[in-house]
């Protein structure tokens, strides 16, 4: 007998990339477009006018004062019963759209009040918007909607820093045009009887949710981090930046969609992107200029795309309300705490300190990768399926039934999937008919297959069919 020995760092590795989100395009559902623009628009809509309006308080600009209010909000929702949420959104929704004029043409004293007062109200917003983000889409509108907010930053840092026509249009009539739809969509969601989140309620207790909320701490320490440089103007080039920030909302398709890689690649692309850039903007030049900001726009996108992503998908897998009240706790705690902290750091420091950020981040880059293998285990050890189950299937349930016997009888340790591309591949599907009855796509069944045969140890289906008869109970397909 052979005695493995060895930590088997390259199999460790390569574990961390096998398990698949199987993101499809089939599992895109037209009619829940409320429910999929509902975030994305609360967090454009909060996002139209602090960055022009310039107001100082306490020492504190506008950008770092709206944390404080809408840090709030998402506390506040942690208090809400779940049947009083839809009705909480309008409210907030509708005292909002009432201020959002106030903001535009009132320049008295009044107008930090009307600020908070509507960041208050949108942070409400966002942190409802959010739980229906969670509950009611599923991996791939998801991904979509973090893709509109991205695809507004890209926006932001392009077209609307460029044109000063742009400008002035999304601070006054763009901005009023943009809350009426946002106001169509909130009220549009009463017709859909979504009083409840989920049909089941559970604790969450051993769910990976604390996991993917410690991910997200570390984005947000980081972004803090990255942001210190950016509001140095002269420090990151906008329009390389927002060229970076449209370019992830491609890579993220790539990797999640097209390559229907798990949501870890985008994040340690994250993390070196993130390094790369600020290593980079570390030498004052004109390329380095251009190119940090460039890899740091990249890398900002990929990091606000992918972790959300993975916060709504490990709440949803966890059935709890409770989870998602935690989460917007954490959120708080983000907002009034850890940005607290940042600025009264960042006023010891006058100057933008290039190399303070890029310490921080390549320290909490370095807690990342050495506690990688064990979010891999607590995140994505199941895999993160919107498809459909041949078990609730009752044409496959005899022959599913079958290879679960084969499986433990040769004790190959199948995997749920592989178990199911078997039972199809038997019944003589391909593996197009496969990907479109389980609601997955081409690429995942093709890597399903490749596991599957790689543990029966055949090369090919005439193999396949040779070691294991073919299952009669199902037509074959053509």
């Amino acid at each position: 007998m052979k005695v493995k020995t060895g930590f088997g760092l390259g199999r460790t590795v390569s574990k961390l990339f096998q398990i698949r989100d199987e993101l499809s395009l089939y599992n895109f559902r037209r009619e829940m477009w409320p429910l999929l623009l509902i975030f994305p628009l609360t967090v454009i809509i909060g996002d139209l006018r602090y960055f022009d309006l310039k107001i100082t308080a306490f020492g504190l600009q506008s950008y770092e004062l709206m944390l404080f209010p809408l840090g709030l909000g998402w506390l506040f929702f942690a208090l809400i019963p779940k049947r009083l949420v839809i009705t909480f959104l309008r409210i907030a929704a509708v005292i909002s759209a009432i201020l959002l004029p106030f903001q535009i043409f009132i320049q008295s004293g009044m107008r930090l009040a009307f600020f908070m007062t509507f960041q208050f109200c949108n942070g409400l917003c966002a942190a409802c918007a959010f739980g229906f983000f969670c509950f009611k889409l599923n991996n791939v509108e998801r991904l979509f909607g973090m893709a509109l907010i991205q695809f507004y930053y890209g926006f932001y840092y392009t077209i609307w820093r460029a044109f000063p026509a742009v400008q002035a249009a999304g601070k006054t009539w763009g901005g009023a045009v943009v809350m009426v739809f946002y106001l169509v969509v909130v009220f549009n969601l009463s017709m859909r009887k979504l009083d409840e989140f989920t049909e089941t309620e559970e604790d969450g207790k051993g769910s990976a949710v604390p996991f993917a909320i410690g991910l997200n701490i570390v984005y947000y320490m980081i972004m803090c981090m990255i942001n210190y440089i950016e509001w140095e103007e002269s420090s990151v080039s906008s329009m390389a930046f927002g060229l970076g920030s449209f370019i992830s909302i491609g890579l993220v398709v790539i990797i999640q969609l097209r390559n229907n890689r798990n949501a870890m690649y985008s994040w340690l692309l994250f993390l070196a992107l993130s390094l790369l850039g600020l290593g980079a903007l570390l030498y004052d030049s004109p390329a380095t200029l251009v190119s940090g900001s460039f890899a740091y726009g990249l890398g900002d996108g990929l990091g606000y795309i992918i972790i959300y992503y993975i916060c709504a998908a490990a709440i949803k897998r966890s059935k709890s309300f409770k989870m998602l009240k935690l989460y917007c706790i954490i959120f708080f705690v983000q907002y009034f705490i850890i940005s607290g902290a940042f600025s009264v750091l960042f006023k010891f420091v006058q100057t933008p300190n290039k190399v303070l950020a890029f310490a921080v981040v390549l320290i909490l880059g370095s807690i990342c990768l050495i506690l990688m293998p064990l979010m891999q285990k607590k995140l994505f050890d199941v895999d993160w399926t919107d498809g459909l189950h041949l078990r609730d299937m009752e044409e496959y349930t005899n022959n599913l039934s079958e290879i679960e016997a084969i499986d433990n009888k040769d004790n190959l340790n199948l995997t749920s999937r592989e178990q199911e591309i078997f039972t199809m591949l038997l019944a003589g599907k391909a593996p197009k008919e496969i990907a479109y009855v389980l609601k997955i796509s081409y690429d995942t069944v093709l890597y399903h297959q490749k596991k599957l045969y790689r543990k029966l140890e055949v090369q090919s289906r005439m193999e396949l069919f040779a070691k294991y008869s073919p299952l009669t109970d199902t037509p074959a397909g053509s």
